[in-house]
């Protein structure tokens, strides 16, 4: 079950027929730069099927998001395993170039750990971000992560620079809105 709305967003879950909507996000180069590059087609598809599998198995996923104002799809935000301890929840957000600088980012983020705290009651959850991803640092930090250690991720071993926040951290901050 996905997120409820935020204030611009609304969140569903990954159907087979966005086939198309997987490949724009993640074919991207741009969109993935900061996370091991464009993916072909197959992979992208392929990623599409880990989220439903991933959804079905744990009630979790990169759920797609769109603006609410006119259904156009705006990326997807959502959690899941840490690729590296799988008892650890991760929380990740993909922006489509459309709509970067409306601080979509921001907002999703809050609303996936405002579901991943407050309704699943996750004690703790981990994000990370490319070294030179400026952005997604100043994102992390503004809602509330702090960050942990770096580490070697994929296998194209790309530097990533880890956070977290627990929920007693997400109590304080959660609500608060950017400044």
């Amino acid at each position: 079950m996905p997120p409820p709305s935020s204030a611009r967003l609304t969140f569903r879950s990954w159907t087979e027929e966005d086939a198309a909507l997987a490949e724009a996000l993640w074919c991207d180069p741009e969109v993935t730069h900061y996370f091991g590059g464009a993916m072909t087609r197959e992979q992208a598809r392929g990623r599409l099927d880990k989220e439903r599998e991933c959804e079905n198995r744990l009630g979790m996923q990169y759920w797609p998001m769109f603006l609410r104002t006119t259904g156009e799809f705006a990326g997807c935000a959502g959690l899941r395993p840490w690729s590296m301890d799988s008892k650890t929840i991760e929380v990740g957000v993909h922006v489509m170039r459309c709509a970067w600088g409306l601080r979509l980012g921001e907002e999703s983020l809050r609303a996936v750990l405002a579901y991943g705290f407050d309704r699943l009651g996750l004690p703790t959850i981990v994000a990370g971000h490319g070294i030179g991803h400026d952005h997604s640092q100043k994102l992390l930090e503004r809602v509330g992560f702090g960050y942990t250690h770096n580490i070697l991720w994929g296998p194209q071993a790309i530097e990533v620079r880890m956070y977290a926040m627990d929920a007693g951290m997400w109590s304080l901050m959660g609500t608060r809105e950017s400044a």
